[in-house]
């Protein structure tokens, strides 16, 4: 096994056998997942970085890790410090680190199957002049990654009608209408989740997500045509006329098919050699923000019902799980990945179930600080009694994708982890107790979830709330609740209400629900959907109105009423207990 050391440097020697100053390693893939096949996790091998978004600068000298607000913990856990320096996008972004290169001309190569053509036109417009950017066809660490797992034949399925309750026929109709206003000739689809849900299809390529690795091509008259390496013969009904093809012939089709021809891409996925393909063959492209992902973020009858259906298994296995972990601390001694087996056991045990839909984040005391913390049998830490536990996880079923947080306590609670989690707490029954106008975007939203912490002078370094998809990625625009959403909200959407607060080194709280958007005369409102207590000895309800008081009663008895007849005994007494009016 090779060092950080040596990774380094034999990518050193790559870089300057080709003439290459600064390297940029991504952390995604060709399709720009968010969970990457093990083949495309190439920072994650040269870094030891685990987390699902980061980029590596690497100079002839030095090197960069960047990270987000939920990474700059976790980093600096996993990453030798000595061999990288890291930073937070805020303090410091890549392209800052370039212009910075003392060099009269700065040769700068990506992997140009990985970077996308907004990424790489944002990168033109911050580098200075001196820095000449080159599209790789092969990325270096390929080269120097000779334990690089193969790329596996995809296993694909036809998810049952009777979960989404819409034909592919009817969908492909609707993108035919959109290929013709935009007076185009074809619609290239680049994203993984939108060419199973257009095919309703699933996948087992990813551990934690239901999709395969493909290309769809779809042109005006509704001829679809899949790129992907599938080991099972897939039937459609015969109204459907699509042709799988073989990813090795694909540069080949895009050459002899599209040339000259009007393609609608998105930017934010298509390839920058691709895009350079384009050009060549003198295709018109418009770029536009691919079509189906707002289509599928707008769950229907049938997927909101199957959405219900799911939290509410979730929500069982998940309160059995937190029944068990209270009552095994009171007894004796508990770790963290003693919790995370029982919590997992738990799901894969409900009706429907397919997979987790992302690892289990189980961390006690300090490690709860990590936002997204995965306990390791390096890291694996004995659960304390005055320890807070944050508990976020989530399942895949075939009739939804779940994620909810739940912060726990024990035997001791202080006054500020209480007055904390109940600022925390104020956030999120503001989001949910939400009425907005169809012009909300999730601004609005993301200033309420703050506003209570930020009065204490504090806040959180993560979005309030991401999208969800359905039996797809569990981290799924366009819609969100941030700072930055830009795109409105419609019935039927689902999206995550999960304010936190993290005091490093000591604990972690964060409450998170999975709400739907649903109409409320001429406006909008939010319908929770997550089925899971509370802890209320982190709740100081002198902290709180009326109102939130009732919200949180009344959450509480749906959850009892929803959840007792699943439970034992032992379990519905506690939950009882758990429920009862503040």
């Amino acid at each position: 096994m090779l060092s950080d050391q040596i990774k380094l440097s034999q990518l050193r020697m790559e870089m300057k056998t080709q003439g290459i100053d600064a390297y940029l390693v991504n952390q995604t893939d060709e399709y720009q997942n968010e969970f990457l096949p093990n083949y495309s996790r190439r920072l994650s091998w040269l870094t030891n970085f685990s987390g699902s978004a980061g980029e590596a600068i690497i100079t002839r000298n030095k090197a960069y890790l960047f990270v987000d607000g939920r990474y700059t913990l976790q980093a600096k856990i996993e990453v030798n410090e000595k061999l990288y320096s890291i930073y937070n996008y805020n303090e410091k972004s890549p392209e800052d680190i370039l212009n910075t290169l003392k060099l009269k001309k700065v040769n700068y190569a990506i992997d140009g199957n990985i970077v996308t053509t907004r990424k790489l036109k944002f990168i033109k417009s911050e580098v200075k002049k001196n820095i000449s950017i080159k599209l790789l066809t092969r990325n270096l660490i390929d080269i120097i990654w000779k334990s690089r797992p193969k790329v596996p034949k995809s296993n694909v399925w036809h998810h049952e009608e009777k979960f989404h309750g819409t034909k592919v026929s009817s969908k492909i109709v609707t993108i035919k209408k959109i290929i013709k206003q935009d007076k185009a000739d074809y619609l290239f689809i680049t994203s993984n989740e939108s060419i199973c849900w257009l095919l309703n299809l699933r996948g087992g390529d990813l551990t934690y997500t239901p999709i395969f690795m493909s290309r769809l091509i779809i042109d005006k008259y509704g001829n679809c045509y899949l790129f992907a390496d599938i080991k099972n013969p897939l039937k459609f009904p015969k109204e459907i006329n699509l042709t799988i093809i073989k990813p090795k012939f694909f540069y080949k089709f895009l050459s002899t098919t599209l040339a000259k021809k009007k393609i609608i891409a998105d930017d934010r996925t298509l390839p920058a050699n691709i895009n350079k393909l384009f050009h060549e063959i003198k295709s018109k492209v418009k770029f536009r923000n691919n079509p189906i992902e707002l289509l599928k973020s707008q769950k229907n009858i049938t997927e909101l019902k199957g959405v219900r259906s799911a939290h509410l298994r979730d929500g069982v296995a998940l309160t059995k799980s937190i029944f068990w972990i209270k009552d095994k601390m009171s007894k004796g001694t508990l770790t963290e990945l003693q919790a995370v087996k029982k919590i997992d056991s738990n799901r894969k045990a409900e009706k429907y179930f397919h997979s987790l839909s992302f690892p289990t984040i189980a961390g006690s005391g300090p490690n709860g600080a990590i936002v997204h913390y995965h306990a390791t049998k390096k890291t694996d830490r004995k659960i304390k009694k005055s320890d807070l536990f944050l508990i976020d996880s989530g399942g895949q079923y075939q009739d939804g994708t779940t994620d909810v947080t739940r912060t726990i306590s024990f035997e001791k609670v202080t006054n500020e982890q209480k007055k904390m989690n109940t600022l925390v707490l104020k956030g999120h029954i503001a989001v949910a107790l939400s009425k907005f106008s169809k012009s909300e975007t999730g601004k609005t939203l993301n200033r309420n979830a703050r506003k209570f912490l930020r009065k204490n002078k504090c806040d959180f370094d993560h979005g309030t709330g991401h999208g969800v998809g359905y039996f797809l990625n569990v981290h799924e625009g366009p819609q969100s609740i941030s700072s930055a959403s830009q795109v409105k909200f419609l019935p039927g959407m689902i999206i995550s209400n999960e304010p936190g607060y993290y005091k490093a080194d000591a604990y972690g709280i964060r409450i998170e629900n999975l709400v739907a958007v649903k109409k409320n005369q001429n406006n909008y409102e939010l319908e929770t959907l997550t089925l899971a207590p509370l802890d209320k000895q982190l709740i100081e309800p002198n902290l709180l109105t009326k109102k939130e008081i009732n919200w949180i009663n009344s959450y509480h008895k749906k959850v009892y009423r929803k959840l007792r007849i699943f439970l034992n005994p032992k379990e519905t007494k506690w939950l009882k207990q758990q429920c009862a009016d503040l």
